[in-house]
């Protein structure tokens, strides 16, 4: 399931980090408030835009998302997190910088090579490996919200204000990764 890492994108999230797992579905876990389940809400990777030679793609929640999924499937090969999905084109990760989405491109002549993504993903097992492991970005866990734009919810690392979503409706997130 997992592979310990000497990523430096896991640095200093102590022995329980990893960069490499397969097979698992992201929820959201609100820290400010009561969650639903243990799984947290459903997070998939919807678009985010089309150009004429690209494909942007980002992290929403399910319920926002009406459109069938393209990208079915998140895997984290070697600190980046690597999506699939029956007859989807290959996308990679892009880097995440403060105020922004988490996301890939698909070029659409099909050839990215989504293992060539930026390797800044590492994910924590709980001490002990009491319950789910949560995703990191640049070595940080805690930078993770759920912001309204004009048509969904969307994760945002380090929200900040002025950047193309309500800030006001942000709220912070554990990312957890769900296994199946």
């Amino acid at each position: 399931m997992a592979r310990a890492s000497s990523n430096p994108a896991c640095d200093g999230l102590g022995t329980g980090a990893f960069d490499t797992a397969s097979s698992f579905t992201i929820g959201a876990i609100n820290t400010t408030l009561p969650n639903a389940n243990i799984t947290g809400a459903p997070i998939v990777v919807n678009s985010a835009g089309a150009f004429s030679d690209l494909s942007v793609w980002h992290l929403g929640t399910w319920a926002q998302y009406s459109y069938p999924l393209e990208y079915t499937s998140i895997a984290l090969v070697n600190g980046t997190l690597v999506i699939t999905g029956d007859g989807a084109k290959p996308a990679r990760a892009d880097t995440v910088d403060a105020g922004n989405s988490l996301e890939w491109a698909s070029l659409n002549d099909g050839s990215s090579v989504p293992t060539d993504g930026a390797q800044i993903y590492c994910a924590v097992s709980p001490p002990g490996n009491q319950g789910s492991p949560i995703l990191a970005v640049n070595g940080d866990t805690d930078s993770f919200s759920l912001c309204q734009t004009s048509f969904e919810n969307v994760v945002y690392y380090k929200a900040a204000p002025d950047r193309g979503y309500d800030f006001d409706s942000c709220y912070p997130v554990k990312l957890q990764l769900n296994f199946f």
